[in-house]
């Protein structure tokens, strides 16, 4: 799509963006209007305004967020925890023996517990804790009325089988990103879709207003026609059978133009639901844009040298296609949990290392210093085993999570198919497309240089009414099947790109530009 639009814009009150222009066919008959406008839109305009516009794009875009935001927020799991508890008791015991230390004990405590835990992407963990005591007692066997105790421990647990590693301790994070990364595609399929809908519709109103004018020139003609039978009967040298057959053909045509006219007020309606959704709360104050008559700029193509091979636009559209990209990455989040559902079967095996230090002292700093110097350390190392008897919920998840890899990987290849035969349908499409409107084009000329002849036929007294008549309607019926194979045409192009995959790039281009 290269078609510049040759208007300026003007943003409305609904926000949408407008080429106006006052219409001088409307006449004084609007006079009690705010000056009647027209809409002018180039295809690149109705597609960059759907762009802006598109509700269900923004939905789309809205859930891409989301997702980016929970792969992103999922490595918060791996986030250091710092944990603080602080406690203060008062205790009064009555002594029993001469051991107890007096008659009544009585202990004041003040107690601060703190840690730091790091979690390791290998599956375990390292933290280090810090506990303070602050004790006033009056027993008299302690060895400080007022004391303080200090500890310090930093220990590591790391699993070694079950959970073990970063391919087990990150399949959450890695399957989010995954996730986010289907939905890039999953928004860029909606925007494909929008993309060719909107095309499709525009090719619609541009083909609707080309059969309006057909269906105008056939009434003209048709007018014509009945002018010059009521003459010749005026003269003698009709009958009025010509006359009742003109009019019979003038009111048939008539017909069919409000036909026409009924369509194509149906096609705007349907571009314009396509590109203009945003009401801003408030559809009262949209309403008035929904009345503009839609004049499209871009004419119907005609055809193009363009070189179909559909194995090249096979190998386009594999790399291109959204859907193909999505069914790769459910390949991979399939495989991800296989990873998972292997760790799971394995039994667990823990490893647990730990050294701490202690101090005691009535001065806290002493007894800080003494634990952080590591003079009374006490180190432990630890193996924990364990392993269900049967398993089977292990295990049946590991088979469960191997169906669902194969199932990822059929759908992937019935995806490959479908595309592999939606490309090879729009190909064969666009050459019988091409193919019916150069067939269309010279029917056309022919029965434009038929209905010339026949009317010069008719001039000498060689023909009739009726069959100058019938070559009008076949000129007409000739320059409707022309219109209708133009956006035929023109629609198998946008069917082709959009099984190619290729509709965005323009899009991309403009807003690399901007």
């Amino acid at each position: 799509m290269s078609h510049q639009s040759p208007v300026p814009f003007a943003p409305l009150r609904s926000g949408v963006i407008f080429a106006l222009c006052v219409s001088p066919l409307l006449g004084a008959s609007l006079s009690a209007q705010t000056s009647q406008a027209m809409l002018k839109l180039t295809l690149d305009d109705a597609v960059r305004i759907a762009l802006q516009q598109n509700l269900d794009l923004d939905s789309e875009a809205m859930s891409t967020q989301i997702a980016r935001f929970s792969a992103y927020g999922s490595w918060g799991a791996f986030d250091p925890m710092v944990r603080i508890d602080a406690t203060a008791s008062e205790a009064e015991s009555q002594g029993q023996s001469q051991l107890a230390g007096g008659t009544v004990v009585k202990r004041d405590s003040l107690g601060f517990n703190g840690s730091l835990e790091l979690p390791l992407r290998t599956g375990g963990a390292l933290s280090l804790t810090l506990d303070h005591a602050n004790d006033k007692t009056n027993n008299s066997f302690a060895l400080f009325d007022v004391a303080t105790s200090e500890s310090i421990t930093l220990s590591l647990s790391q699993p070694l089988l079950k959970g073990a590693w970063s391919r087990y301790a990150t399949t959450t994070q890695r399957e989010e990103e995954v996730r986010y990364e289907v939905q890039i595609e999953h928004e860029r399929e909606v925007r494909h879709l929008m993309m060719r809908d909107v095309i499709r519709g525009y090719w619609d109103l541009v083909s609707a207003r080309e059969q309006l004018s057909v269906r105008e020139l056939a009434v003209e003609r048709a007018q014509t026609q009945l002018k010059q039978s009521q003459r010749r009967l005026e003269l003698g040298a009709g009958t009025e059978v010509d006359v009742l057959q003109a009019e019979t053909t003038l009111a048939q045509q008539e017909e069919l133009r409000l036909n026409a006219r009924f369509v194509l007020r149906q096609a705007e309606d349907t571009l314009r639901r396509m590109i203009f959704q945003r009401t801003g709360g408030e559809i009262e104050t949209f309403l008035d844009d929904w009345d503009l008559p839609i004049e499209p700029l871009t004419p119907l193509p005609s055809v193009s040298d363009r070189t179909l091979n559909w194995r090249e636009s096979l190998r386009t559209a594999i790399e291109n296609r959204p859907e193909i990209a999505q069914r790769r990455l459910d390949i991979d989040v399939a495989e991800v949990r296989l990873q998972n559902a292997r760790s799971n079967r394995l039994p667990q095996l823990d490893l647990n290392l730990s050294s701490s230090s202690g101090g005691y002292d009535t001065d806290p700093s002493e007894a800080f210093d003494t634990a952080l110097g590591w003079d009374f350390p006490t180190n432990s190392a630890s193996l924990n085993f364990s392993m269900p008897i049967l398993n089977r919920s292990a295990k049946y998840g590991e088979r469960s999570a191997r169906v669902a890899v194969r199932q990822a990987r059929i759908a992937f290849d019935r995806q490959q198919l479908d595309v592999l035969a939606e490309v090879r349908a729009a190909v064969r499409d666009l050459e019988y497309r091409a193919e019916a409107l150069l067939a269309a084009i010279k029917s056309a000329a022919l029965a434009t240089r038929q209905l010339e002849a026949e009317q010069v036929r008719l001039d000498i007294g060689l023909s009739t009414t009726f069959q100058v008549l019938q070559f009008q309607e076949t000129l007409a019926e000739a320059r409707s099947t022309e219109v209708d194979a133009r956006a035929a045409y023109a629609k198998a192009v946008v069917a082709l790109d959009h099984a190619e995959g290729t509709l965005d790039a323009s899009a991309k281009a403009d807003d690399a530009g901007e």
